[in-house]
């Protein structure tokens, strides 16, 4: 077996890698110990309660690393690659709009991924995912925000949604 202490919910965490064959005696072992098996819901509501990108929902082709607060996955020393120009366009201006940010919404109901919200009627936030959060009795989502309301606390809403950029 392969063992990685690795967190991609903001929560301690292992990846355990076993041959198929063994999956079940491994699992057994470990919800012997004390572990506790958690479903994708679940995975879902921590890693959106700490804050957590996942690829594919929340980091996509339409938001650039630095957007997605990915600026460690980029090398701005290195030779001729695809969207090096952007890259180091952004670095030398130090200009993006918008920025993924951890929200809190009031009520129990998510709203769904693509929900544009609005300061004064002008456009200051988009949701990318978003879950009910039993433990904080509200809903968390992350959302590229406009860069000038991505301070925490900063209120925005979407007809009745009222929501909030949160720290995690």
């Amino acid at each position: 077996a392969l063992v990685a202490r690795l967190s991609v919910t903001g929560s301690p965490g292992f990846f355990i890698i076993v041959p198929a064959a063994e999956k079940d005696e491994i699992l057994s072992k470990i919800e012997a110990a004390g572990a506790v098996h958690a479903d994708e819901d679940a995975f879902r509501i921590v890693r959106l309660e700490h804050g957590k990108p996942r690829y594919g929902e929340d980091i996509s082709e339409r938001y650039l690393a630095q957007e997605a607060n990915q600026t460690d996955a980029l090398h701005s020393h290195k030779g001729c690659y695809l969207g090096q120009e952007i890259v180091e366009r952004v670095r030398s201006r130090g200009l993006i709009h918008r920025v993924l940010k951890p929200l809190e919404i009031d009520g129990q109901r998510p709203p769904e991924p693509r929900t544009k919200l609005q300061i004064g009627g002008a456009p200051a936030a988009e949701i990318t995912s978003a879950a009910y959060s039993p433990a904080l009795g509200k809903v968390v989502a992350l959302g590229y925000v406009r860069v000038e309301h991505a301070e925490p606390g900063t209120e925005m809403t979407a007809g009745d949604l009222r929501a909030r950029v949160r720290t995690p």
